[in-house]
């Protein structure tokens, strides 16, 4: 396939934000290193489509693979998915990718379920595990609530397809503050070693003038504001609005590694340009910016579909090796912190092996423009 049968992407790309308000945007050395980091996505909250294995009985979210399977069966199921998904060697790759920072998406069943729910619990254990091995490891971690009682958004991310009814009574909204409550007063204690920098109050809520308002998720934002600031004075209040990745359109489902056929060196070369632009765009380029870093979604999945497995990129080199390290980037930067699209690269004949771009032209930006999925960028206040 030749290089113009792909849509090319702006060098400079305009970001939805995700904020961060706290004390402090420190790691636990008192660094303010720029966060690179990744999701460990469909692992304590799952998803079809991340791990379709799980899903062979057709449920289509947690909910309902744990209704189908009772919660005995669904127990044992995803203890064996929680053990293996993530162990201590993917957090060793992630480290060595030049990442420095973990998001972990929670459901609010792994602090407090009832037994009218079907969903089980178990995750607490593997989400210490995991803060325990950042911590050995010299990452940070964003702990995510992914799924709140009722459904924030109604996608299978919050572990129920259906309508949004968080917002429905004042239950659920009490229930997902003492879901808050409990991560900062666990993770805020002296034994973690401040690892856990932030928690996130809700993810991608989904707002409608006839179902949740944006009153109403501002009035639980200042709630659970108040109840991470009461239970710590050192962990940040996350707010969070978009993903970041290398998709540009098509929704993720069980057969997306069918994509996966087509890895050829046109495809590679523009996804490495996709990767380096929004890398610019959402890191910091100069003094006096807001932008403090980002995440991307996600470290891997169970096919490892190219557009979305942050691993499958590192191995087949349109992800560079050591994002920490600016040599292993394959475009110059522009004045303006944009990447110059312009540079003569092409990604090599064969997946995973290294390619010297050859020589630059004038950096100028003449890139056509896509249009791109929303992004997780971090911004302070």
């Amino acid at each position: 396939m030749s290089r113009s049968s792909y849509v090319w992407v702006d060098a400079c790309l305009l970001s939805i934000l995700f904020l961060v308000i706290g004390v402090s945007c420190q790691d636990a050395a008192g660094s303010s290193e720029v966060i690179r980091g990744v999701n460990l996505g469909g692992w304590l909250v799952t998803e079809p489509w991340i791990s379709p294995s799980l899903y062979s009985s057709g449920a289509d979210d947690e909910w309902s693979l744990c209704n189908g399977l009772g919660k005995r069966s669904c127990s044992s199921v995803l203890q064996s998915h929680w053990e293996s998904f993530f162990t201590r060697d993917d957090i060793v790759d992630i480290k060595a990718a030049g990442l420095n920072s973990l998001r972990i998406p929670v459901g609010y069943w792994a602090v407090d379920v009832t037994d009218f729910e079907p969903y089980v619990t178990g995750q607490y254990p593997y989400l210490i595990r995991a803060v325990n091995w950042a911590r050995e490891l010299g990452l940070t971690v964003l702990i995510d609530l992914h799924g709140a009682p009722g459904s924030q958004n109604g996608q299978d991310n919050s572990g129920l397809i259906g309508p949004v009814l968080f917002q429905t009574n004042t239950s659920n909204g009490d229930r997902s503050l003492n879901v808050l409550r409990n991560l900062t007063e666990e993770f805020s204690r002296d034994i973690y070693g401040g690892v856990v920098t932030g928690i996130e109050l809700l993810n991608e809520p989904r707002l409608s003038s006839m179902g949740f308002t944006m009153g109403q998720l501002t009035s639980f934002y200042t709630a659970g504001s108040s109840v991470i600031r009461a239970a710590s004075n050192t962990v940040n209040v996350t707010f969070h609005v978009g993903e970041w990745s290398l998709e540009t359109g098509t929704a993720p489902n069980t057969t997306s590694s069918r994509q996966n056929r087509d890895n050829g060196q046109a495809k590679r070369t523009w996804m490495r340009l996709m990767f380096e632009a929004q890398l610019a765009a959402y890191s910091p380029n100069g003094p006096g910016q807001r932008s403090i870093g980002w995440y991307y979604w996600t470290w891997k999945t169970e096919y490892d579909i190219d557009t979305w497995s942050y691993r499958r990129g590192v191995e087949q080199g349109y992800i560079p090796s050591d994002v920490s390290n600016s040599s292993t980037l394959a475009f110059p930067r522009l004045a303006n912190g944009c990447v110059d699209s312009n540079f003569n690269y092409t990604a090599p004949a064969r997946p995973g092996r290294t390619s010297a771009a050859t020589p630059a032209r004038p950096c100028t930006v003449g890139a056509p423009i896509t249009s791109i999925l929303g992004v997780l960028a971090i911004f302070v206040l």
